[in-house]
């Protein structure tokens, strides 16, 4: 429409218009494809072997990023247990690795059979590990969701204390329907649906959780089993992603088989309406072990003080995480656009933001583990070197160098969180220099707004952002390399994100009403 009422204007005017637009200040413009591409070949690099946290490969990349904040003028902001200052934030996280003797046995009537770790099943939480073995019977309860107001209470009338709950992973579609939208979308996304699910079967009195998997999970079997074969807390604090007290396992088909052949319904072959049911004549007995270590790896955090003597109070973070899943299988997992994509952005605009002299403080934050569950920056949020109400604004980076994706633009996930404006800020710079495509339908409803370094913010009332450009098919392969990436789209999202914190580090006003 804006474009169609200029047609009618005089050609003078209509220039004078045009000039106002695409308006890419000197501080966007010094983030160059040359210097995205420097960095980016030697991140996504063999040589950091995959940037797994508390690895060799790590640390390089750690020194490497520190290096270049130091020398583009951020200031230290950490204390480590003494009074200097320091670049680094000094983690210490609780591994839990699986031992030998993980094992579930089935005493069916008077059939036993017994079924072996990642074979059969996948052990998604461990915890209490301290606990080696639950013993219990099993109830059915659908897809597991306790809302009588609305007529759904697959708990109604069946006892499961001291018992295994077997919940579906997936929604069925007659349940979808039943349930209001907003109700509906408390169990669409993981972490928070998770975390209600557990609770309700957990105040329920059960012991545990059996999750029938979706089809996707039983086709990536291997992978499934790969990503959740350790666990990581830190300590004190505990896995504050999930924080799950009931032990909870997938079970392939053979289990499923075994358990509801000559039952009331079989979830493999029923696809009618359920109703919760008692297993009868069932016994199922979970042993597992795991062993406990420690890694210390870092974050790495550097400082632009604000100009203005009272606004350089008040934080925007700026964050990615720097981390990624190391050697798999022999091959390195380069991540290229997952996520030294987001690592170069946070240095190149932390380079172009000290030159620009914004007014508000802005904290500049390469993340370990968010591989591992976001350990890094839940850490961050919980030991802040700040102090945390002061933080205003967070803005998180993940995979936003590829333009062939899903979204095919740049989503801003959980915008619909945050303030309306902080909201009008990003539509005012994307308006102003019409650089870049925003994809807004990602805003409210995408299942990431859970699954990246913005949440713990989030989880603190902070206004938080993650800017991302989509899913690929390199994503988590170790297909995705430097050479993968868009440096045209790369170095317009980054343009686009330092326009953004600089009008909002020069912004009037409370930032997070």
């Amino acid at each position: 429409m804006k474009r169609i009422k200029i047609l009618f204007l005089s050609g003078l005017l209509s220039i004078s218009l045009s000039a106002q637009k695409n308006m890419i200040s000197e501080g966007a413009e010094s983030i160059t494809i040359a210097e995205l591409r420097y960095h980016m070949f030697y991140l996504a690099s063999d040589e950091l072997e995959g940037r797994q946290s508390g690895t060799i490969g790590y640390e390089k990349a750690v020194q490497y990023v520190v290096t270049q904040l130091r020398q583009a003028g951020l200031s230290p902001l950490c204390k480590n247990g003494n009074t200097t200052l320091s670049y680094y934030q000094e983690i210490s996280i609780d591994k839990y690795s699986p031992g030998t003797n993980n094992t579930i046995t089935i005493v069916k009537d008077s059939n036993r059979s017994t079924y072996g770790f990642e074979d059969n099943f996948i052990i998604v939480y461990g915890g209490p590990f301290e606990t080696k073995e639950l013993r219990g019977g099993l109830v059915f309860i659908g897809a597991g969701i306790s809302e009588p107001e609305y007529g759904i209470d697959d708990y109604k009338n069946i006892d499961v204390k001291g018992k295994w709950v077997v919940m579906l992973e997936n929604i069925p579609v007659n349940l979808r329907q039943k349930l209001p939208q907003q109700i509906y979308q408390k169990y669409l996304y993981f972490p928070e649906s998770r975390k209600l699910l557990v609770q309700q079967a957990k105040d329920k009195g059960a012991v545990g959780i059996i999750i029938i998997p979706n089809d996707n999970h039983f086709k990536n079997w291997k992978t499934v089993a790969e990503q959740y074969r350790d666990f990581y807390t830190i300590p004190k604090t505990g896995q504050l992603l999930i924080n799950t007290e009931l032990p909870t396992v997938l079970i392939d088909s053979s289990m499923i088989e075994f358990l509801f052949t000559g039952q009331k319904y079989n979830p493999l072959k029923d696809f009618k309406p359920y109703k919760s049911f008692e297993l009868k004549n069932c016994e199922f007995t979970f042993h597992k072990e795991y062993t406990l270590s420690t890694i210390n790896t870092t974050n790495a955090i550097g400082l632009i003080e604000g100009s203005n003597p009272v606004l350089k109070n008040e934080y925007i973070t700026l964050c990615a995480h720097l981390d990624h899943l190391g050697i798999q299988h022999g091959e390195v997992m380069n991540g290229a656009d997952d996520n030294a994509s987001g690592s170069v952005g946070v240095l190149e605009i932390a380079e172009a933001l000290v030159k620009s002299k914004p007014e508000r403080s802005i904290i500049c934050i390469l993340f370990a583990g968010e591989e591992l569950f976001l350990i890094g920056s839940h850490y961050f949020t919980e030991n802040p070197p700040v102090q945390i109400e002061d933080i205003i604004v967070n803005i998180n980076l993940d995979m936003i160098g590829c333009s062939d994706t899903d979204i095919k633009a740049l989503a801003p996930i959980g915008a619909g969180r945050i303030t309306s404006k902080f909201k009008e800020i990003i539509t005012k710079v994307n308006d102003m220099t019409q650089n870049l495509a925003i994809n807004w339908a990602y805003a409210d409803t995408s299942r990431y707004v859970n699954m990246s370094d913005h949440y713990p913010f989030h989880l603190k009332k902070i206004p938080a952002v993650f800017f991302f450009s989509g899913d690929n098919a390199d994503i988590h392969m170790p297909t995705d390399d430097a050479e993968k990436i868009d440096y045209d789209f790369f170095q317009r999202s980054c343009s686009f994100v330092y326009e953004v914190i600089m009008e909002l580090a020069n912004s009037d006003g409370n930032l997070k009403e």
